[in-house]
């Protein structure tokens, strides 16, 4: 038993020395700081724009929350703007992601690389009167030849609200085209 404890703490503490059956939880804090601050080899800013963002739900273990079913259409993905306007900006190996209209502000940033996959992440957080909630966010994706973007967005929503304690994940599907006005 404490071999098994002296494993977890290890797997906690680095990455690589978790067993295949406590791998790193993709959402770990300390994970998605380093890949907020990774840097690629996709140069140039050829992939900058306003993009418009549509998402499906793949998996979601969010409870609903003061009458909002945050796995629905009117759920979580309105809650952090994901189906909308999203303006990307990319400087040479850099990318970041920011939905336009979103009740809780956040953003993505990252490495994006000359095949033009990235993989983003970020910590936002939101006060809500008295009440907090982080949210613990990873896009990995691609940009597509005819020019939009499709991958998978997993966050999870962690902290107080009004009604009591959330701790839930949803993972979505997005794709996006090019603004009209871009």
């Amino acid at each position: 038993m404490r071999r098994r404890g002296l494993l977890a703490v290890l797997c906690a503490l680095s990455v690589g020395a978790c067993p295949e059956d406590q791998a790193q939880d993709p959402l770990d804090p300390d994970l998605l700081i380093a890949l907020s601050e990774a840097g690629g080899d996709g140069r140039g800013e050829a992939l900058t724009g306003r993009y418009i963002t549509v998402s499906e739900v793949l998996e979601c273990d969010c409870p609903p929350r003061m009458g909002v079913d945050l796995c629905g259409p009117a759920g979580s993905a309105q809650l952090i703007g994901i189906d909308g306007p999203t303006r990307i900006e990319h400087v040479d190996g850099w990318l970041t992601f920011e939905p336009e209209v979103t009740s809780l502000p956040w953003a993505l940033s990252g490495a994006v690389d000359r095949d033009r996959s990235f993989v983003l992440g970020g910590i936002s957080g939101l006060a809500i009167g008295l009440f907090t909630v982080g949210m613990y966010a990873r896009f990995d994706g691609e940009f597509t030849d005819a020019g939009g973007l499709r991958g998978e967005l997993a966050h999870r929503l962690l902290g107080e609200l009004p009604d009591g304690r959330i701790d839930c994940r949803t993972t979505y599907a997005v794709r996006g085209e090019p603004a009209p006005d871009a």
